[in-house]
């Protein structure tokens, strides 16, 4: 189980609607949705020594620690857990000011829309954390999407393909490998583009 040390309390901690933007306590400028605000009363986080020492064992890159106050949850696999990144200052120290930088950011929403953890970042999409983190200018699915960069490049979580009516994929990325694509996100914009080679409708949010 996993345990954390808290003196003192939660005062405001911002639980965000899926796809909502990210603000600061005024109210006024956007925040990273890897760096939600949360507020503590004269609190001091501390993580056990047991979780602290699991926090980076995992292979693929979700991280196992699960945390209500500074874990951020990955818009695909739903976890909300601290990251597995050994260099990140929000889920290592639980300094809550810091963005985690095992989760992305999407430049343009900033919104849990664009949040995702480095595991499903690669199997999903077939993209690399390191880059991401590097292209200021990283877009997520929606917003590629919606700006009409490429209309089959869609979100491929349970959630997105259910409101759209489609059957969600489930583990598909040993099938796309097999079948030579870099992702699932790869494998699902051929089939879409040969099922309807003219512009994909965006769904309503």
């Amino acid at each position: 189980m996993s345990s954390i040390f808290c003196i003192g309390k939660v005062i405001d901690f911002e639980e965000r609607e899926e796809g909502s933007d990210s603000y600061s306590s005024e109210g006024k400028e956007k925040r990273p949705a890897n760096a939600p605000l949360v507020m503590i009363d004269d609190a001091s986080l501390q993580l056990s020594p047991e979780d602290s020492s699991r926090r980076c064992n995992r292979k693929e890159g979700r991280g196992s620690v699960y945390n209500s106050i500074c874990g951020i949850c990955c818009h695909f696999c739903r976890q909300k857990t601290l990251c597995a990144e050994k260099d990140c200052k929000r889920c290592g120290n639980l300094d809550v000011n810091q963005p985690c930088i095992g989760k992305t950011d999407c430049s343009v929403c900033h919104s849990s829309n664009g949040v995702l953890c480095r595991a499903c970042l690669k199997i999903r999409y077939g993209e690399e954390l390191e880059e991401v983190r590097e292209n200021k200018e990283w877009m997520c699915p929606h917003c590629i999407e919606e700006k009409g960069i490429n209309p089959y490049w869609i979100c491929n979580s349970s959630l997105c393909l259910k409101n759209r009516k489609m059957t969600p994929t489930g583990i598909a990325i040993y099938r796309a490998r097999e079948l030579g694509y870099k992702s699932v996100a790869h494998l699902l914009m051929d089939e879409l583009q040969r099922k309807n080679p003219s512009r994909l409708m965006i769904c309503s949010k």
